[in-house]
């Protein structure tokens, strides 16, 4: 068989230098298995031929042109035999524009190797270089080989037999600062080192396109073992599957690459998500002095991948810039008071990011996606506040703080002027389980907060002794104790009250809180032993501030303190307790004359039990008897109940005697006696107004052999909830005669009618009823017989509404027949 060999001419390995200036263009597109495509085709001319190639404004391009070298080239009439090798440098991601300009491509190949006898390939080898999507320099390399199979039927099968690895080129990358968003503080790691030099065997990778690293033999992402460095030197170990970008492969949007598949709820097989199995970390530059400050056990974090290289608004980025978007870490500053907290997600804190972490007054690094609200509950406060500030902020030094710092835009700290950030900061936090504490806070400024980072503890011991003195966020503070076994936990906060701002939304709660010149106190200790036992004990103070109950009644109070401990009841103290009535019951006050100025002084009473404190005043006077005039059994009452259950409200219940006792007055032959009890809660307004009046007259006539007495009473009685009104009148008639005290024979007359109204029902029921008893007693035989009649008058519930009178077929057909 004839043959042609193509000889190197005189240089000593006989290599023969071989250029491709063109693909052969009738031939077509390379069929799909073809250990070369177009693209590569393409690459070896661009490298190969040595043709000039000019860029924009007529400017040569430098081309990394390099021959290949053949150490055997046969042309058979069956077909080439040929050794080809050939390997070039990366060309410039810079010079993109340029390739584009002169009509190629930039090249994507740096070797290329070639066995083939008679036409029959026997081994292709082919290098593409790229990136990792951290950043780490690696080569696609695709190897061919022909190998032989038997097989049963078609006996010895020869075939390509294909094998695609990634192949790391660059183990460790180190970040710095240069092309991150925000100075590569979004990343918790200096340096990524992968120790995987080679991949297993992948699946076939797209031509000229990104592509996960899979594995041929199941499918699934190749884990990478990346051993992290943090900014304190700690090394930590993880997994994590990676997309392998080809270089000059437009990847414009590698963070939608990335997560394009569904988070996972099992973190091994989240390609975002990945386990770091609790190892610690610093996630932020901790500030000097304060090494180990930012570090935390860690049990996940989420990777997002971000680029360099880009310009703006240009359509590609060479990727390489890893960042963390949120983590589940451990924060010891929560578990101080919530044990049981667990990992918690995380974010970094947006003013930490685009300004540091000195220019955040509280210097925050991390936000609690979940806000923990530090609820020490009301039964340890006294009932006078409930502190559930949402604790939001990680600080390296402050611990868990609330977030009520303002940025702007750029991260900058300005003044907290805008009112509603300071009420979101406090939402839930309650006053005497009713009063928002986020609406009666004063506007905040940048000086204030900007303190509260720095503040001592002697600074904090005299802003809560001076007068003048403020805390104006609540600081909680972490230390060891002088044992060395135990941690304190205080939560301490001093802030000057204000009356709302706004009025209150539809569907709260009104304000009943006068606090213009009010101050609030809270000074929270908790005490945590090694085994795990924890001692709480709450300091408070409210002072000079009022209560106005539904326009009727106002309570002042100028000091009242609360302390409470492990193992003991509540003590709760007021002083300067004044109650005045006011609108429609001002003319109560002339009833204050019987009571001291200041009701809650001395002999006054505060209980403090499961439920709440109960602080009151009760004043019984003598019977009063001045000729045929005699008053009795006069007891004022004047009770403020402060509930420890936030969902109760505060209540105050005044009274001139009671129900079952009853005031008597009496003038000679006539008589009578009543009560009266207002009760007015401070979120619902009046809730009960109860009162009754009963008067009459008695005559009686004793003859020594016959006896006898007549009395007629009359009276009135009226109660007034907010869910049902009644009011009552009655009249009864009495009439009895006595022979020898042998034969007594009696007479009673009672006709009552009442007028109630049921507001759950919506009906009013008017009703009658008349009594006659008469009892006639022989010596040891008595009798009573009762005739009774009773009538009841209902009235209509109720209107009906819209939609009992129309019905809904009818109203769709009427606004049909008027619709456009």
């Amino acid at each position: 068989m004839w043959h042609a060999r193509l000889l190197g001419g005189d240089n000593s390995n006989n290599q023969v230098l071989l250029r491709a200036f063109a693909t052969a263009g009738d031939a077509g597109t390379p069929p799909p298995d073809s250990p070369l495509g177009a693209a590569d085709l393409q690459d070896l001319v661009t490298l190969t031929s040595r043709d000039e190639l000019i860029g924009p404004g007529g400017a040569p391009i430098d081309v990394p042109s390099a021959p290949l070298r053949a150490e055997q080239f046969i042309v058979t009439a069956l077909g080439a035999s040929a050794h080809l090798h050939g390997a070039w440098e990366e060309a410039p991601e810079t010079d993109r524009s340029a390739y584009e300009v002169a009509g190629r491509p930039l090249p994507g190949l740096t070797a290329y190797d070639h066995i083939t006898g008679l036409g029959r390939d026997q081994y292709v080898h082919v290098v593409h270089p790229g990136r990792l999507c951290t950043g780490h320099e690696a080569l696609c390399v695709t190897e061919f080989k022909r190998v032989f199979v038997a097989r049963p039927d078609d006996g010895i099968v020869a075939y390509l037999h294909r094998e695609d690895h990634v192949v790391l080129k660059q183990p460790e990358v180190d970040y710095g600062s240069a092309g991150f968003t925000y100075e590569g503080r979004e990343m918790p790691f200096r340096t990524l080192h992968i120790t995987d030099r080679t991949t297993p065997v992948i699946e076939e990778p797209p031509d000229n396109a990104s592509f996960w690293v899979t594995l041929k033999s199941s499918g699934d992402d190749h884990e990478f073992t990346v051993i992290g460095t943090d900014h304190e030197g700690r090394k930590v170990s993880f997994t994590m599957p990676l997309v392998f970008v080809p270089h000059g492969v437009k990847e414009p949007m590698l963070e939608a690459r990335y997560a394009e598949k569904p988070q996972s709820p099992d973190p091994a097989k989240d390609r975002t998500r990945r386990s770091m199995g609790g190892q610690s970390m610093a996630m932020a530059q901790p500030p000097a002095g304060a090494p180990g400050s930012t570090c935390h056990a860690v049990d996940t974090l989420t990777f997002g991948f971000g680029t360099i290289g880009a310009e703006p608004g240009g359509d590609h980025m060479e990727v390489g810039l890893p960042h963390v978007r949120a983590a589940t870490v451990r924060v010891a500053a929560v578990e101080q008071f919530a044990p049981n907290a667990g990992f918690l997600d995380v974010t970094f804190n947006s003013t930490y990011l685009k300004q540091t972490m000195q220019r955040h007054p509280a210097g925050a690094y991390l936000d609690l996606q979940a806000p923990v609200d530090l609820t020490l509950g009301a039964e340890k406060a006294g009932g006078i506040a409930s502190p559930k500030s949402a604790l939001k902020l990680v600080t390296a030094q402050a611990g868990v703080v609330p977030d009520v710092f303002k940025a702007d835009e750029t991260g900058a700290i300005v003044d907290a002027a805008q009112h509603s950030d300071i009420v979101k900061a406090f939402a839930g936090a309650r006053l005497l389980g009713l009063i928002d504490l986020g609406r009666v806070l004063r506007t905040l400024v940048k000086d204030d907060l900007t303190a509260v980072q720095n503040y001592t503890d002697d600074q904090i011991q005299h802003a809560l002794d001076a007068a003048d003195g403020v805390l104006p966020v609540p600081v909680l503070r972490i230390r060891d104790l002088a044992d060395g076994k135990s941690k304190e936990l205080r939560y301490v906060w001093k802030t000057r009250l204000a009356n709302p701002q706004a009025p209150p939304e539809k569907g709260e709660l009104p304000d009943v809180i006068d606090a213009r010149n009010a101050t609030l106190t809270l000074d929270a200790r908790t005490v945590r032993s090694q085994d795990g036992a924890a001692r709480t004990t709450v300091e408070g103070r409210l002072s000079d501030f009022a209560l106005e109950f539904a326009d009727v009644a106002r309570v002042e109070i100028a000091d009242l303190r609360f302390r409470t401990g492990p193992g003991k009841k509540p003590d709760v103290t007021a002083d300067g307790v004044e109650v005045k009535f006011e609108g429609a019951l001002e003319f109560i006050n002339t009833l204050r004359s019987a009571l001291p100025a200041d009701v809650f002084g001395a002999g006054a009473y505060v209980d403090v039990g499961p439920g709440g404190v109960t602080a009151g005043y009760k004043l019984t006077l003598p019977t009063i008897g001045i000729g045929v005039f005699t008053l009795s059994n006069v007891a004022v009452l004047a009770e403020l109940k402060i509930p420890f259950d936030d969902g109760t409200g505060v209540t105050f219940r005044f009274s001139v005697a009671e129900r079952e006792h009853p005031f008597i007055v009496t003038v000679s032959l006539f008589g009578g006696g009543g009560y009266f009890s207002l009760l007015v809660d401070a979120a619902r307004g009046v809730r009960q107004i109860e009162g009754a009046i009963e008067f009459g007259g008695a005559v009686a006539l004793d003859l020594g052999v016959a006896s006898g007495g007549v009395s007629v009473m009359a009276g009135i009685r009226f109660s007034l909830s907010d869910t049902d009104a009644s009011l009552t009148g009655y009249l009864r008639c009495n009439g009895f005669l006595s022979v020898l005290g042998i034969v007594t024979v009696s007479v009673e007359f009672y006709l009552q009618l009442t007028y109630e109204k049921r507001k759950d029902i919506h009906q009013s029921v008017i009703s009658g009823r008349g009594t006659l008893t008469v009892s006639v007693r022989i010596a040891f035989f008595s009798k009573s017989v009762s005739l009774s009649l009773e009538r009841s008058f209902a009235g209509a519930p109720g209107d009906p509404s819209f939609s009992d009178c129309v019905l809904e077929s009818h109203w769709r057909e009427y606004c049909e027949a008027y619709a456009p």
